[in-house]
């Protein structure tokens, strides 16, 4: 990778670059955000490069969204900025430093077209309508936007964030009806990941589960008793092969989860990266998931997903997509919270809501089906 004042660019071969030499129009999106933003953006990169073919799309993503992006074949070049305004916990300062040093690479580049996807900050749409591009398209979010050369009405309520995604490229003429979601794994990916579990493992005619226990914040993630006593229950009933996923950040409470576990499971937390949980996803007959990133990348791997949906997002704006997704949740007074931990004082969490037997119920539904299927 190489920096230009804090943004880094990812390398693509010589060969995949050959192809847009003959680019005409330079086109930039801005995706600041999480895992999961990024993936229900796919319809969205799958349409500008329908409409824009030889003309070269970059991206701005964060450094966990990377693999990611770089895998992605609707983009020319992925450039890395991590957005500190986005950040829990920074000064005033350290914002307003971190969007000027990003507004001050983009006014680098001679941009034609630059799409901004967020509509949550005010120093979204500042940062775009600074960039120097050509042509700014962001959504209004007042006087902070008078900058922008297109600016797009807010997304409708409840609508789901593939369809925000897109009601931007509309306002734009940038249309389309596929919505469905991709995800693009090497051999390598799922050489890597296998090599991490042990030969005996990988039986024939067992039923293979992914259950990922990690969540962004606790206001998200499913009780430490509740992942232990559906993990035992599962391999009771179904006697599956249970591999455990989740990043480095989530080791301390897979640690309470497996503790004392009296069923078998291959610990993968920490060890994969996300293209080597996605192709691994993909030789698996389910994955079960809180409302994180990874979940999303297993809705995109097309596989089977139950996803364990707190109330502190809104369920039909942010559920992951595809037509193998089941997803179980609650709907209290208090939804959508949008807190990073419940603030709550009457011991109700909306989570516990979400009863290992209801979970049970699908796990084995959805391995029926698959065996039919």
């Amino acid at each position: 990778m190489h920096y230009w004042n804090g943004v880094s660019r990812v390398n693509f071969s010589d060969s995949v670059l050959s192809i847009y030499n003959i680019a005409s129009m330079e086109i930039v999106l801005l995706r600041l955000d999480r895992i999961g933003d990024f993936i229900l953006g796919i319809p969205s990169y799958r349409a500008l490069r329908k409409v824009y073919p030889k003309d070269r799309i970059s991206v701005v993503v964060p450094s966990f969204v990377a693999e990611l992006a770089k895998a992605c074949p609707y983009f020319d070049e992925v450039y890395v900025f991590e957005a500190l305004w986005l950040f829990p916990g920074q000064s005033f300062l350290r914002r307003l430093e971190s969007a000027w040093k990003l507004i001050g690479f983009l006014r680098s580049k001679k941009i034609d077209l630059l799409f901004d996807f967020r509509y949550q900050s005010r120093l979204d749409p500042l940062v775009a309508g600074l960039s120097g591009a050509k042509n700014r398209v962001g959504y209004d979010l007042g006087w902070v936007s008078r900058c922008l050369t297109t600016k797009v009405s807010q997304p409708e309520n409840g609508s789901h964030q593939i369809n925000r995604n897109l009601h931007l490229l509309n306002e734009f003429g940038v249309t389309t009806a596929d919505k469905s979601l991709e995800l693009w794994t090497h051999p390598k990916d799922l050489k890597i990941a296998q090599s991490r579990i042990p030969s005996q493992e990988l039986l024939p005619n067992v039923p293979r589960i992914a259950v990922h226990l990690g969540a962004a914040t606790p206001s998200k993630r499913w009780g430490s008793e509740s992942f232990a006593a559906l993990l035992y229950e599962v391999h009771a009933q179904t006697q599956a092969e249970l591999y455990i996923l989740g990043g480095e950040q989530d080791i301390a409470f897979v640690h309470e989860v497996l503790d004392g576990l009296q069923c078998p499971v291959v610990n993968l937390v920490g060890k994969l990266s996300l293209l080597e949980i996605g192709a691994f996803a993909k030789e698996c007959h389910l994955f079960i998931g809180c409302d994180t990133g990874t979940t999303h990348l297993a809705a995109a791997a097309n596989v089977p997903v139950i996803c364990l949906f707190s109330a502190a997002n809104e369920v039909e704006v942010w559920k992951p997509s595809g037509p193998k997704v089941k997803v179980l949740t609650h709907h209290p007074e208090c939804s959508p919270c949008g807190s990073h931990e419940c603030l709550r004082t009457d011991e109700y969490f909306c989570m516990n809501e979400i009863k290992v037997e209801d979970v049970m119920e699908e796990v084995k539904k959805t391995l029926t089906f698959t065996a039919l299927g």
